[in-house]
């Protein structure tokens, strides 16, 4: 194996893999990037077997090959190479990578390249590209609700449901949701009802870079996203995504209006007396605003916010953290809060944006 490259680039497409490489992993080869190159293209690898990236960047091949390169040393090293053109060459066909910029060398011991595990490529049952702000802005507004709990794997990820030429994404921790619609522009016979880890779709975002769309194609078991020089595989999640529709309330009998930024504003000073441990705050609805106060061993703080309210006040505890994370979902300059009482579960919609909802379930304290 025997290459050029520029280091921007080499950097671009190791930066892009390595998000799919864990150090947990008992096989040493997971551990690392494969390195392959042939038609003037360099094709960079990595998986833990449960996601897989591949990104392919312009390369000067001289001799194609392949090699298996420690990730935790190519990463560190090729953000330190200087800017000159970098020099890859494997001799003999051995497992010992050369990596020369200008009068300087670098060795580095691999792996062999036939050990490393293949691809699986869906084979396609469905398959529709998106403009990739659209994409981008729908992963945005739902996967703050996901769950990090990993003895409760379906909760990691996002309902991805498809009917007709109708999808929504929803996540849930089952103390927040959110759920986004959108258009496909394909349309598909049947109802697809797949579980799509939300580790996914966040590292598909992060390395999309300047792509204009992303391809999305489904089969059984695995989900594929393609970007202009990316393509990340990944598992479907198994097991039975809750009925989010059951939780989604229908009836309320207050309902406010008010500045996302006040509201977020006052509840990030709010947050700052609320605790880390407990990080709640007392959320008054009133018929000349809203009031959201904390009261700590720290000190106190009240905060008035103006609002148009209609109907029942109530006193709510909420989590600050999921409400602000509610609130920076929302687009435009209003949120709009439905409520049916102290305990039950409170829908945020942004006017403008019929679209997307969230929900965020009240806290109770130690003696409720």
């Amino acid at each position: 194996m025997k290459f050029f490259i520029d280091k921007e680039k080499l950097s671009y497409a190791i930066q892009n893999v390595q998000r799919a490489i864990t150090t947990r992993s008992p096989l040493p080869i997971l551990t690392g990037i494969l390195f392959s190159c042939s038609g003037g293209r360099l094709n960079l690898s990595a998986t833990d077997m449960e996601m897989s990236i591949n990104c392919s960047v312009p390369a000067d091949v001289i001799v194609p090959g392949a090699l298996v390169i420690p990730a935790r040393y190519i990463a560190e090293f090729s953000k330190k190479l200087p800017d000159v053109p970098i020099e890859f060459e494997t001799i003999g066909g051995g497992n010992l990578a050369t990596i020369r910029y200008g009068q300087s060398e670098f060795n580095i011991n691999g792996y062999n390249a036939g050990d490393f595990p293949s691809f699986q490529v869906p084979e396609g049952e469905f398959s529709f590209a998106l403009k990739a702000e659209e994409f981008k802005n729908t992963v945005r507004k739902v996967t703050y609700a996901l769950s990090t709990d990993e003895a409760r794997p379906v909760f990691t990820g996002v309902l991805l449901e498809i009917e007709g030429d109708q999808a929504t994404m929803v996540a849930t921790d089952t103390f927040r949701l959110a759920m986004k619609k959108f258009k496909v522009p394909a349309s598909t016979p049947e109802i697809i009802n797949v579980n799509v880890p939300g580790k996914t779709l966040n590292e598909t975002v992060r390395v999309m870079g300047s792509s204009d769309t992303v391809r999305v194609t489904l089969s059984k078991n695995h989900i594929m996203f393609e970007t202009q020089d990316t393509v990340i595989t990944s598992r479907l999640i198994s097991g039975r995504f809750p009925s989010y529709r059951q939780v989604i309330p229908q009836s309320f009998t207050c309902t406010l209006s008010a500045s996302i930024r006040e509201m977020l504003d006052s509840a990030d000073r709010a947050s700052l007396l609320a605790g880390e441990k407990s990080s709640l705050i007392v959320f008054q609805t009133r018929s000349e605003g809203v009031v959201i106060s904390v009261r700590s061993e720290n000190g106190w703080i009240r905060e008035d916010i103006e609002a148009c309210t209609e109907g029942e006040n109530f006193d709510i505890l909420f989590n600050v953290r999921y409400l602000s994370d509610a609130l920076k979902a929302c687009d435009g300059e209003d949120i709009t809060m439905k409520l049916t009482g102290t305990y039950t579960p409170a829908l945020l919609t942004s006017p403008g944006d019929d679209d997307y909802l969230s929900i965020i379930v009240p806290a109770r304290t130690s003696k409720e």
